[in-house]
């Protein structure tokens, strides 16, 4: 589908959407999907194309536009392959205009005259993309395993103030979103990173402390100012449950995230973040001076309405995961409770 431009998944739904996928020319109007089979899903065949090229150097490329106008929704035609080859090397026929007046007059016969077109349905798409974008920027995402790193050191489990603020602040966006409740499978899935969220950010809270200004780390309380061999072991295996159960939850929210954009993939946009591939989390180091990266996702039946079942039994199943650090209730069993 030639998607390795920079082109964002609001630009795509539109894009596609708005031309049902369907070749803007007259004479072709191609559909650009074809249905799945029994052993594989559908496949996108048209290409997202420029009207002024992506490089000076292209075909209509001499443009004042910056790099990132000419990634944008009004710079783009949907064209089948033949017709994007054959614009591309004609391009003192198919000229800038030319072009836009092709796509204007596509995407108006979509809207007037193609039965199976819903603009409701677009319009509600778009919503959902614009939703896709801002919480790829917010949970940084290009940035996961850098972030997320440091919740998985071996030294001092932390994480940056202004990360842990935006954290926060990610997590009452996903609650205020006004959802046009089209794609419940893709709601419910920002629901449960959200849950997810709230009680990473929740057990974390309940042995942190400021350390160096900028940074909030767990509290090594097992450190006592006293000889007692006893409460030092339970302390410890106390702080050794805490770390673990943060990590696990690290892990939640990694397959949290992966759901969302598979679910992104499914209904908005099949080329979301197939570049980039799925998000992963970086352990250690460890004694053999190592670290393991892990690729946390649900599996099978675990990709249900709201696969993260709470905290109280998520402490319980967690081992039946595809990766956990730690298992079960702790020294003090189910009576502590953090939530």
């Amino acid at each position: 589908m030639g998607f390795e431009m920079a082109v964002n998944v609001k630009t795509q739904v539109m894009l596609w959407g708005r031309a049902a996928y369907r070749c803007a020319f007259a004479d072709c109007r191609l559909e650009l999907v074809t249905d799945p089979t029994e052993t594989d899903d559908e496949s996108l065949i048209g290409e997202v194309c420029h009207i002024v090229a992506q490089s000076s150097a292209g075909p209509r490329g001499d443009s004042p536009l910056t790099a990132a106008q000419r990634d944008k929704y009004a710079n783009l035609i949907l064209l089948c392959r033949n017709h994007h080859k054959l614009v591309d090397d004609q391009p003192g026929t198919y000229t800038i205009a030319r072009l836009h007046d092709i796509k204007e007059a596509h995407e108006r016969w979509v809207r007037e005259s193609l039965a199976e077109f819903d603009p409701a349905e677009q319009k509600d798409k778009e919503l959902y993309a614009s939703y896709v974008e801002e919480f790829l920027n917010r949970a940084d995402l290009d940035n996961w395993i850098g972030w997320s790193s440091s919740l998985f050191s071996s030294g001092v489990q932390c994480i940056s103030k202004e990360r842990y603020d935006e954290l926060g602040e990610l997590k009452r966006w996903i609650f205020t979103r006004v959802w046009p409740q089209r794609i419940p499978e893709l709601e419910n899935a920002f629901t449960n990173f959200r849950r997810v969220l709230n009680d990473l950010m929740l057990t974390f809270d309940k042995n942190s402390k400021e350390w160096h200004e900028d940074k909030l780390c767990t509290e090594k309380f097992y450190k006592i100012p006293e000889w007692n061999p006893k409460l030092y072991k339970y302390l410890g295996d106390k702080y050794d449950f805490y770390v673990e159960l943060v990590e696990d939850l690290m892990l939640e929210l990694t397959r949290a995230a992966n759901y969302i954009c598979d679910l992104v993939r499914r209904h908005l946009d099949p080329s979301f973040r197939i570049k980039e591939g799925v998000l992963v989390v970086e352990s250690g180091m460890y004694m053999d001076l190592t670290y393991h990266s892990l690729r946390a996702e649900y599996r099978n039946d675990e990709r249900g309405e709201m696969p993260y079942p709470g905290l109280e039994e998520f402490k319980e199943t967690r081992v039946t995961r595809d990766h956990h650090m730690g298992e079960g209730y702790g020294p003090d069993g189910k009576e502590e409770q953090f939530s």
